[in-house]
Order: structure tokens, then sequence, then C-alpha cells
């Protein structure tokens, strides 16, 4: 028994050649990835509130996710609203990961999961100095 294979240049039931198109994805290049629209950019008193607390110890990583969590109590965690700012702190150099060692356990809804804390690095130390020095001018 042999199979019979489509030749793509068929004449098809009304006698016109059909030829199968090529597939074509519906947009351009996909939308980028925790971007939600209408969001107005970070400023820098924001950044300077993300790095005061993460000096704090608020934020951590949840099981190699990279999800940016917030401490709510000791044992209690929730998603950050700011992690497109810590993510792009972190690939700044201002922020780090703690050593493995520091994981802690914390509950993220009704599962216990392992949280790895985030600290500040020596140039994020330097950069929330250097903005807390900073007053408005007066009017």
């Amino acid at each position: 028994m042999t199979s019979r294979r489509r030749n793509p240049d068929q004449i098809g039931l009304f006698g016109t050649v059909t030829t199968a198109p090529a597939p074509v994805p519906a947009r351009q290049c996909p939308p980028p990835r925790g971007k939600k629209p209408g969001r107005a950019p970070a400023n820098p008193l924001i950044a300077k509130e993300v790095l005061a607390e993460v000096n704090l110890g608020r934020f951590g990583l949840l099981d190699d996710t990279d999800r940016v969590m917030v401490f709510e109590d000791d044992d209690r965690v929730r998603a950050a609203l700011d992690e497109d700012l810590v993510h792009h702190l972190i690939s700044g150099g201002y922020i780090e990961r703690c050593p493995a060692r520091e994981t802690v356990s914390a509950k993220h809804g009704a599962i216990t999961r392992p949280i790895l804390p985030l600290r500040l690095t020596k140039r994020g130390r330097d950069m929330l100095q250097r903005w807390s020095n900073l007053h408005p001018l007066p009017k």
C-alpha cells in the first residue's frame, strides 16, 4: 500500500490551481514580557524608594523564577508592583541576589516557597546615598 502525497500545486475541485499559503504570524514581533500597556516609566523618586526598601530587606526572588516578591510579614510574600524597575536595577549592578545560604521560606498564597532575598551592591548603596542627599529646589 502506497501513501499518496499531495502535490502543493494540484488542481482543485473547480479547475483552479491551489497552493498552500505559507504560514504568517499574526504580529511582527511578540509583546515584551511583563510589560503592562499604558504604564508610566519609572522616575528617580520611585527608584530611590525601591533602593531604600531593598536596603531594608523587603524584596526577594521567588524560587528560581526571577519573579520579584515583597515581604509582607516575616512569613508571607506577594508579587511586587515594581518588578520591572527591580530587574532594571539588577541588570544595572545596583542590586544583587543574596547568597543561596540566605534563602528563606515564605508563604505565597497558600504554598510555602523558597525566597532568595535581594541586597544592594556598593554601587547601589552609593546611589541611594547620593539620591538621599538631594533636596528639592526652593520655589
